[in-house]
């Protein structure tokens, strides 16, 4: 590929990605589902607003799954670790009719204010924590707290370091999940020298979770990938 057809290549990627576009699927299906699957006004604008200031959320096929887990297991407890502009939070909350009491952590305070703003617009309570995820989750650990429904999108290099603790906040029959664990296709072969480490990372905590006992792991090709991690009672 010459560097003209490399540059054109690289900016159609970055405009279909904030477009909020498919990782893995192709990128004329997620819009068609994006088109069927109908959302909330607020949703909506969030997207619009993570479109035109380039802020990376869930993309939408992937919100339509979550939201389908959370109507069927209707989790009285629920913690998300990555809370972004609040578009995950917000679409758990609307399947659920606020019903739920989520916890949600970011250590971006920006983005956690901005966050702030679309929860109000909303009506919902959420109580949002400012720090970094790994200090939370310790004091977490260290009250005896527990969930019955764990979400997961922050740093992909971070899930090794956290499958543990997630396990041990995650209620019997309780399910984490975890976003992005396919990272663009790459765990699956070919990928760039420079995302060699997280690659490598994923791959190990991907090949761990198959061993958890007391588990059942499952990998669904939605979004950017989404591991399904379910505790037997």
């Amino acid at each position: 590929m010459g560097i003209g057809n490399k540059k054109n290549h690289e900016t159609s990627y970055l405009k279909e990605r904030w477009q909020n576009r498919s990782e893995i699927v192709p990128p004329d299906i997620e819009d068609f589902t994006s088109q069927f699957n109908e959302r909330e006004f607020l949703l909506k604008e969030i997207e619009t607003f993570a479109s035109e200031n380039k802020v990376p959320i869930l993309l939408p096929s992937a919100a339509r799954f979550l939201q389908i887990i959370c109507r069927t297991k209707q989790p009285e407890e629920v913690l998300e670790i990555g809370t972004g502009i609040g578009y995950s939070t917000l679409s758990m909350l609307f399947a659920l009719n606020g019903r739920s009491r989520i916890t949600s952590v970011d250590f971006n305070g920006e983005r956690v204010q901005i966050a702030k703003e679309f929860i109000q617009k909303s009506g919902f309570f959420v109580n949002l924590i400012y720090d970094d995820a790994f200090n939370v989750i310790s004091n977490f650990i260290a009250e005896g707290k527990q969930f019955d429904f764990i979400f997961v999108d922050s740093m992909k290099s971070e899930y090794i370091f956290m499958n543990f603790k997630i396990q041990t906040l995650l209620k019997n029959n309780g399910i984490a999940v975890f976003d992005n664990v396919l990272f663009r296709g790459y765990v699956c072969g070919r990928y760039p020298e420079k995302y060699r480490r997280s690659v490598k990372l994923l791959k190990t905590f991907l090949k761990h979770v198959k061993e958890y006992p007391g588990f059942t792991a499952s990998i669904i090709p939605v979004g950017d990938g989404l591991l399904i991690l379910e505790r037997k009672g």
